[in-house]
């Protein structure tokens, strides 16, 4: 699996290259929470793109956020949200829309979208079996955690190309392809372009920290749950790339990795594996119309 690793330099001088997001992006961030306008503000922003607006309505009447009634209007999607939540999609979905969702051909980018979109709903849903909240930093970065793949994609393609080479002709994961070819990782990348956009520092460490959350000193329990809520995405049949390592939920349960977990309050056995995975996968049946078509 041994390649020639791309200059390190040129890899920083690429992605400092890389233009900033779209204004709408600017402007949500620049809406203070203690605003008495910003709900109308978020509506207002949100309404004058058709793209967003359906993206965001399907957001709201996902199982995982338990809806009941039909939400059929952004005014309502921000309540049901609300709008520290409204912010953190509209902020998620301006990085992915920043890349184009057919790609070079190679890779299924609606594969991968999928991905994403699948976990961050685990992440929101793990956040509430856990009774953690009150943290909107878990749906945003569980929508973009993986998006270095996608910028190596469309910036590094002939590397790219050999990465997913590697996965189809050895049993492996991304991340060790990426070292072997890039000499660097996608949550590296992705996390010094998230830092150039002024991303929040918490998101810009859950991005960085999703595959090894130990690492993380200031919000390791939110990156466990990222890097949780990316194990079940794959348990629940959601890979990146078909080629994929595949997760064995009984090597899983034996692992350092789950004893971590579950010494860390996120129990991790092998009857709660495959619960979990199975509650997942009964709210994905019904989001045959909403968040599963996001990107399509």
């Amino acid at each position: 699996m041994q390649e020639n690793s791309l200059d390190i330099d040129a890899v920083v001088k690429t992605m400092e290259s890389i233009p900033t997001l779209p204004v709408i992006s600017q402007k949500v961030m620049e809406i203070r929470d203690d605003d008495p306008n910003s709900h109308r503000k978020y509506v207002d922003i949100i309404e004058k793109d058709q793209a967003l607006s359906i993206k965001l309505l399907k957001l709201a009447n996902s199982a995982f956020y338990g809806s009941i009634a039909t939400i059929s209007s952004i005014e309502n999607a921000v309540v049901r949200l609300g709008m520290k939540e409204i912010r953190s999609a509209v902020l998620a979905f301006s990085v992915l829309d920043f890349f184009s969702n057919e790609g070079n051909g190679n890779y299924d980018r609606k594969q991968f979208w999928t991905h994403a979109v699948v976990c961050s709903q685990v992440a929101k849903f793990l956040g509430n079996h856990y009774r953690i909240r009150d943290d909107e930093t878990l749906f945003m970065t569980g929508l973009i955690h993986d998006v270095g793949k996608v910028i190596i994609d469309e910036f590094f393609h002939e590397e790219f190309l050999k990465i997913l080479h590697i996965l189809e002709t050895h049993e492996t994961t991304f991340s060790r392809a990426e070292k072997a070819v890039l000499g660097t990782t996608h949550y590296q990348i992705a996390a010094k372009l998230l830092k150039q956009w002024t991303f929040p520092p918490k998101v810009i460490m859950q991005v960085l920290y999703h595959h090894a959350p130990w690492y993380d000193n200031n919000s390791e329990r939110a990156s466990l749950l990222i890097y949780m809520a990316d194990i079940f995405t794959r348990l629940a049949g959601y890979y990146c790339h078909p080629s994929e390592k595949q997760v064995d939920p009984e090597a899983l349960a034996d692992s350092p990795e789950a004893e971590y977990m579950t010494e860390n309050g996120f129990d991790m056995d092998l009857k709660t594996i495959q619960s979990m995975t199975s509650r997942i996968q009964d709210y994905l049946q019904d989001e045959t119309e909403n968040v599963l078509t996001i990107f399509h």
